[in-house]
């Protein structure tokens, strides 16, 4: 199983949609679920040290690569507490402005439903990202997660006030809902590490929605 630590770094690329998890959050020390603050067993978390001197770290590489407040159009954050800190962190490092963050429940952790709050390891899934069948426990099925992913997507691509031909948005989620949208856009199995981050170029983009039957990205600006 492979794990992604960093986006290609192409700095000849002039725009598209910047896919960022969170940095290392409590929960990943302590193994547990922390998902939807809906669930009765949910358990808010913060990012470790550790975790912000990554988002700083990826912050830094980001910049590197070109991307920073002039050419960000916005960003999409998750609502849970260490997503929207990890989204400050890179704002404050990148120069963007705050009235450009927006939060999307879309872009929200796999619901664990029952299991919230819970250690994760003790239901010996397969693959504790994406537990078999989920609906017992009131969980989220990769389907619906991937749906969701998608929604965002289109719903990024067709934002007529970002022009991705020039422009990033940067989607700051979580490992299993950036994994499928990932899938998405044609990857395999690259799992982000936390604060990983891929970059999707607009030719890219571009090419995965014509061959999906979408409207053409050049079409709905």
């Amino acid at each position: 199983m492979e794990t992604l630590a960093v986006g290609p770094e192409k700095k000849e690329s002039n725009g598209g949609i910047i896919l960022l998890r969170h940095g290392e959050g409590e929960h990943n020390i302590e193994k547990i679920y922390s998902s939807n603050p809906e669930n009765p067993g949910y358990k808010a978390v913060k990012l470790t040290e550790f975790g912000r001197e990554q988002v700083r770290e990826t912050s830094d590489r980001l910049i590197e690569s070109g991307v920073n407040g002039d050419n960000i159009c916005k960003v999409i954050v998750s609502p849970l507490p260490r997503t929207v800190e990890t989204a400050d962190i890179v704002m404050g490092k990148l120069q963007v402005a705050r009235f450009q963050r927006e939060i999307d429940s879309r872009a929200i952790e796999a619901n664990a439903g029952e299991r919230d709050g819970q250690k994760y390891g003790q239901y010996k899934d397969p693959d504790f990202w994406f537990p078999e069948h989920p609906e017992r426990f009131g969980g989220e099925s990769r389907s619906e997660i991937g749906k969701r992913m998608e929604s965002l997507i289109q719903s990024i691509v067709n934002d007529k006030n970002c022009e991705l031909r020039q422009q990033y948005v940067l989607v700051v989620s979580h490992g299993g809902p950036l994994l499928l949208a990932q899938k998405f856009f044609g990857f395999g199995d690259e799992r982000l590490e936390t604060a990983g981050y891929r970059i999707i170029p607009y030719a890219q983009i571009e090419t995965v929605m014509n061959s999906q039957g979408s409207k053409a990205v050049s079409e709905s600006k």
